[in-house]
């Protein structure tokens, strides 16, 4: 494979970031319990919201990991973003730890518990956020499903209330490399009110990876297409995503 193709979806990314408005909820993914050793990776994940109130909102996330060994990994986050009344910038940099538990005896469903804490910029709050995540694979299928919860630091008392969300995707593998299924991702609500109706994007999902050429690294491919539900439906219509992810093991 040709540098053109990761080149020029790595500058679509970009130009979509300086375009558009962010939204918080732009900058979730759905992230796999699995740690590989040695292996450093550089990712690039841009989404953008269409119709509604907030339609054209867009966030680009960079983060840089590395597998310390087989049960744990750390990577940098940054987070581009820009709303009508804020200049291109970075608006959050964070430091990210994933741990690796085990495997639960009889369902066979892979763990790992995943820490971020992020610090604000340009005015935006410091933020803490855990997440369990989970793994089913199973012949050619994989289920992931990660549970969040996500909580404000520093912040006057009575707001440092905890929000709860998840993202969760299904996929299969079919031709090679290339896996489809769908995506979700959605909120559970918060601390004054748990569960209830709820709002979410669902929709399909494709994914790829193998290698460059001759080449040390492999490049991976996420991208999917997410209907607003519930009572996001009042935000926006639905959402573009892509991702790009660069790897290499040393």
């Amino acid at each position: 494979m040709k540098w053109s193709l990761p080149a020029t979806a790595l500058a679509l990314i970009l130009v979509n970031t300086g375009a558009a408005r962010a939204d918080p909820r732009l900058d979730e993914v759905v992230y796999s319990p699995y740690i590989q050793n040695g292996v450093a990776e550089l990712e690039v994940r841009n989404a953008q919201a269409l119709g509604g109130p907030i339609g054209g909102s867009a966030t680009t996330v960079l983060e840089a990991e590395y597998g310390l060994n087989d049960r744990f990994s750390l990577a940098l986050v940054g987070t581009v973003a820009r709303d009508p009344d804020r200049s291109l910038g970075l608006y959050g940099i964070g430091l990210e730890g994933i741990a690796y538990l085990g495997q639960i005896p009889a369902v066979g469903v892979d763990t790992s518990v995943y820490l971020e804490y992020t610090k604000g910029l340009r005015g935006q709050d410091d933020v803490l956020e855990s997440k369990l995540l989970f793994a089913k694979t199973s012949g050619r299928f994989q289920g992931l499903l990660n549970l969040i919860l996500e909580r404000p630091l520093g912040v006057p008392a009575g707001q440092g209330f905890g929000s709860y969300g998840y993202a969760a995707s299904a996929t299969w593998e079919t031709v090679g490399a290339l896996r489809l299924g769908a995506e979700a991702v959605g909120d559970l609500g918060d601390d004054h009110a748990f569960l209830g109706r709820q709002g979410a994007y669902v929709g399909p999902q494709i994914k790829w990876e193998g290698h460059i050429g001759s080449s040390k690294y492999d490049l991976g491919i996420d991208a999917g297409w997410l209907a607003a539900v519930g009572t996001d439906r009042n935000e926006a219509s639905s959402q573009v995503r892509i991702a790009l992810e660069l790897e290499r093991r040393f």
